[in-house]
């Protein structure tokens, strides 16, 4: 049998071992054992691919080559390898035993010192309460440290240091220790703020008197007000009634005021979300706030300024608060720009709570607005707003729409321009959950763009071409006055606006609008006579005689109001006191004698 002929390596190049790292680190150098060569065993029979101490130039790259564990150990010598030979195999070393005990360590480990014994809370504690009471600041401060980790470090060691009493007022009279650097100071406010993070530390903050004692720290640097700010706002959410109770007897409401004039955007969202739940829980702080022109200044400075979103909602929450406060305040926003600054968030806005709530700030503030000039894009914006399906903002719109219309000859005419009527009337008769808020807000809207401007008889038309009389006078039908005196006022009004085109009459009559109304004015009159003097009566009674007056213009309405046999009550009317009541009656009796 032919033998491929002999293979011989190429001649190796000699290659120095690499030095040894680590030879003078006395602790490396007692802990590292040499290796064996001759107890030792290497991997290099099971991955082809393991680093062997070879020279580079004698290394197989293992492409294209056999399998390590084909080859003998002559392999790595110059000789020539034998193919075939079944002695090649005679000196492969042995592989490696499974040994767990690793007979043949390279290293001997470090055995740990034991950890030293712990000292119980208690013992911490005691040695605590003697350093706190030092004259020195640094140990005093080092104490206070100390008592922090103890702190967090939380289960047994925490309780211990919330259940002592004794530590917590010590740490409290700890305050008046600063030297000066506020460094004492501020580890204070970091280990109450960790404190404040559970119920329990609040409950002993509280009752330690400790509410008092952060507030006077409010002056401090941004760095230690965002510990106290927070805590306090801790306080204000576990706590709510009691907190601001006792925050508004220590007078933090002003120092939260004072706080607005940071420039923290985090510390001034703290702040704000504080007011906020201050107004809701404590009554005199609501009427503070809403009375202090410093605080809706700078809010309003905020609010227009900035541009962090936590900020923005925290503010836009308190704003609805304080513009639902007495006129003065209101007019107050107004003079401020509070109107545009809404407006640009209501353009600009991507947060739907941010819109609501600027919404239902402009609302408080619309019915001082009525004679404001240049708003016409905010209308156009409202008119916008109700083509939408948010409910909510819909419902604002059309309540602030119907103040800026109640009493400006230029919104109105501007509203019906940008098809107000038309949505208005859609609204009306798509209000198919029958929801009286709305109703109402729509009737009055339509009852203030249908008289008393240059666009009246056009609005007014608009109303009869939408086919919606029938829906508006079957409203004074199912409608009951005492729950929804509102709802009957505004109809009546507008019936009383549209029968003062001709046109529109008939139409009304068809519908039995005059009908409806004396069987309501009835029913209001027999109420009256039940009550010894009603104003809100009486004003719905004048309101339905003006509608009738309207009505009475035409020939056949006249003919209705005389066959209904209600004359004997106009008559009544018009032996009133001087009133309105009694004017309103005398001109229908005056109208009704045309014939």
């Amino acid at each position: 049998m032919d033998y491929p002929p002999q293979m011989h390596h190429q001649a190796s190049f000699p290659c120095k071992p690499p030095p040894s790292h680590h030879s003078q680190n006395p602790i490396i150098s007692n802990h590292l054992q040499p290796i064996n060569s001759d107890s030792h065993t290497t991997m290099w029979l099971d991955d082809p691919y393991s680093v062997s101490n070879a020279c580079p130039s004698q290394r197989d790259s293992g492409f294209n080559s056999r399998p390590a564990s084909l080859r003998s150990i002559e392999s790595t010598g110059t000789g020539p390898i034998h193919h075939g030979s079944t002695s090649v195999y005679e000196n492969i070393p042995s592989r490696l035993s499974n040994n767990p005990e690793n007979t043949y360590p390279q290293y001997t480990e470090l055995q740990p010192a034991p950890p030293p014994a712990k000292l119980p809370p208690a013992q911490i504690i005691a040695e605590l309460l003697n350093l706190l009471i030092e004259d020195d600041s640094v140990i005093v401060r080092e104490a206070v440290l100390l008592t922090h980790v103890l702190i967090r470090e939380g289960g047994e060691t925490r309780s211990e240091v919330i259940q002592n009493r004794e530590l917590i007022n010590t740490l409290l009279e700890t305050f008046s220790k600063d030297i000066g650097d506020g460094q004492i100071i501020h580890a204070l406010a970091s280990l109450f703020h960790s404190l404040s993070q559970q119920q329990e530390g609040l409950r002993v903050i509280l009752d330690c008197g400790g509410i008092s004692r952060l507030i006077s720290l409010l002056d401090s640097p941004d760095n230690t007000v965002n510990f106290v700010i927070t805590t306090l706002h801790n306080f204000l959410i576990v706590f709510q009634d009691q907190a601001s109770d006792e925050i508004e007897r220590c007078d933090g409401i002003e120092k939260f005021i004072n706080l607005l004039e940071r420039s923290n955007d985090k510390l001034l969202t703290l702040v704000s979300d504080s007011l906020l739940k201050m107004s809701i829980y404590n009554v005199k702080s609501k009427i503070f706030i809403q009375n202090n022109e410093k605080c809706i200044r700078r809010l309003l400075y905020i609010f227009d300024t900035s541009t962090y979103d936590k900020l923005l909602l925290t503010i836009s929450k308190l704003l609805p608060i304080i513009s639902s406060g007495n006129e003065l305040i209101k007019r107050i926003i107004l003079q401020l720009n509070g109107l545009n600054i809404f407006e640009k968030h209501l353009r600009t806005t991507k947060s739907i709570r941010i819109r609501h709530n600027c919404l239902i700030t402009i609302r408080n503030i619309s019915n001082q607005a009525t004679r404001m000039r240049d708003i016409d894009s905010l209308i156009q914006k409202l008119a916008t707003i109700l083509l939408t399906d948010d409910h909510q903002s819909v419902i604002c719109s059309l309540g602030i729409l119907n103040n800026l219309t109640a009493d400006n000859r230029i919104n109105k005419s501007l509203f019906v321009k940008l098809n107000g009527v038309q949505t208005l009337m859609q609204k009306l008769l798509m209000n198919v959950d029958e929801n009286d808020d709305l109703i109402e807000v729509v009737l009055c809207t339509l009852r203030h763009i249908t008289a008393r401007h240059d666009l009246e008889n056009e609005a007014r038309e608009t109303i009869r071409k939408s086919y919606g009389i029938g829906n508006i006078i079957k409203l004074l039908r199912d409608k009951n006055f005492k729950e929804h005196w509102g709802i009957l006022k505004a109809t009546v009004g507008l019936i009383k606006n549209l029968a003062i085109s001709s046109t529109i009459i008939p139409y009304l009559c068809e519908q039995n609008a005059v009908r409806r109304l004396i069987e309501l004015l009835i029913i209001i009159d027999r109420e009256r006579l039940k009550i010894s003097e009603d104003n809100k009566l009486d004003i719905l009674l004048d309101i339905i005689i003006g509608a009738l007056i309207n009505l009475a213009k035409d020939s056949s309405c006249r003919s209705i109001i005389k066959e209904m046999k209600c004359t004997p009550i106009f008559i009544r009317f018009s032996h009133l006191p001087s009133c309105s009541l009694q004017q309103s009656s005398n001109s229908l009796l005056n109208e009704l004698n045309i014939d």
